[in-house]
């Protein structure tokens, strides 16, 4: 599309098509609310600005898919997590949790995301009250009365537009967040992840591995066989060294460490596949909200991948923001209104509490070969094997359904 002349304000501008942005748009439009998406990659250009890697999606995640009319569009891609198996490397016994003691179909999913992110595209590209502006780009963005004026170039040309609410979902490295002074509550872990797709020797039989090491967490994730091979999705956490290392290192030498590190649970590693490698930090937003902007997904927190919580938790924010802007809609009150924007907050501030902390505290406690850290960590899973109530909140925060 093009920017015209009579479309110079708009209600909601979402900078940004990814996961977080692409399921706002979605929720928002849902409400027949106008929403223009500026997204700087093409449609059908490169990746479609979604990588190799695998995205580990919480049960509450696909109740909200499913209301967003997602779900079904995935069709067989998302593989269920029948099971989880967690083990502390050097040490006996571990606890496992089945989906059968919550009475669901699954514990959640793992889908690759490319799949994800090409579902959420055709769902906003087919979407009556989304207009999508690909590829372009936000160049600066300022305070007026009436919400945010935009700078939005496409190619040559660059246009002005007003936005009643402009909600930032541009990655981590926002350059928009930037610009207007947020600055950005930074705590590295000191660690890389490893993350590639790899061949097993058999079947993984829906079963989610999450093991500790001296190094960091080490996870193999159940993906759907292809062409007869058996295949799973690895997030391997490491100093940077020895990441680096790893990464320049052949197959046949990268899989001995590889199966040394992780043990017999999944059996055998017989291949990898094209390896990434970025540094693990936690990353938090020094403000998630102004008059007329507010930021989502990474732009507004990014977690360690450890249990898989952060692409859920920013779902449930963005369904929450999508919620308030409906209500102040109904009231007749001007969506990007800091009262409106504050309700979003107070709304979503005890889940990211929450969330993030229980992150932070399984990759303080279970990395590194401190005995007192050891001692606490076979505590604990001995704690979440023998105590039920323990366990089920646990698992239910795990799955996402004690925000939902």
């Amino acid at each position: 599309m093009s920017l015209t002349s009579d479309k110079r304000e708009r209600p909601i501008v979402v900078v940004g098509g990814g996961f977080a942005g692409a399921s706002f748009a979605l929720a928002a439009a849902g409400q027949e609310t106008p929403v223009l998406v500026v997204e700087a990659i093409a449609p059908g250009g490169g990746d479609g600005g979604f990588d190799a890697r695998s995205t580990a999606l919480s049960w509450g995640t696909r109740r909200i898919f499913e209301s967003l009319g997602v779900w079904d569009d995935l069709g067989a891609a998302p593989c269920p997590i029948l099971r989880i198996e967690v083990s502390d490397r050097g040490h006996l016994g571990g606890v496992s949790f089945d989906h059968g003691e919550q009475g669901q179909e699954a514990l959640g999913y793992v889908v690759e995301n490319h799949v994800l992110g090409g579902a959420l595209r055709e769902k906003v590209a087919a979407s009556e009250h989304i207009d999508l502006l690909a590829p372009a780009n936000l160049t600066s963005a300022g305070p007026v009365p009436e919400g945010m004026k935009l700078s939005i170039r496409r190619g040559e040309n660059e246009q002005d537009l007003i936005a009643a609410l402009t909600v930032l979902a541009d990655g981590g490295r926002s350059p928009i967040a930037a610009q207007l002074g947020i600055g950005r509550q930074l705590k590295s872990y000191e660690q890389h992840a490893l993350v590639a797709n790899v061949a097993l020797e058999k079947s993984h039989r829906n079963i989610a591995y999450e093991r500790f090491t001296e190094h960091g967490p080490l996870a193999l994730l159940p993906l759907p066989t292809v062409e007869g091979v058996h295949r799973a999705s690895l997030v391997w956490t490491l100093p940077e060294p020895l990441a680096l290392e790893n990464m320049e290192l052949g197959e046949a030498e990268l899989l001995p460490r590889l199966q040394r590190e992780f043990g017999p649970g999944m059996g055998r590693v017989t291949g990898i596949g094209r390896r990434a490698c970025f540094p693990l930090q936690l990353s938090r937003a020094s403000e998630q909200a102004r008059p007329g902007l507010a930021l989502l997904g990474n732009a507004a927190h990014t977690l360690h991948p450890v249990a898989g919580q952060g692409f859920n938790l920013a779902l449930r924010d963005c369904m929450a923001l999508a919620g308030v802007v409906r209500e102040a809609r109904e009231r007749g009150l001007w969506p990007g209104d800091m009262s409106v924007l504050q309700g979003y907050i107070d709304e979503q501030e005890f889940d990211q509490e929450k969330t993030i902390l229980f992150t932070d505290l399984l990759v303080n406690l279970f990395s590194g070969k401190n005995a007192a850290k050891a001692g606490f960590r076979r505590l604990g899973l001995l704690a979440l094997d023998l105590l039920p109530p323990m366990r089920r909140r646990f698992v239910s925060n795990a799955m996402g359904l004690g925000s939902f």
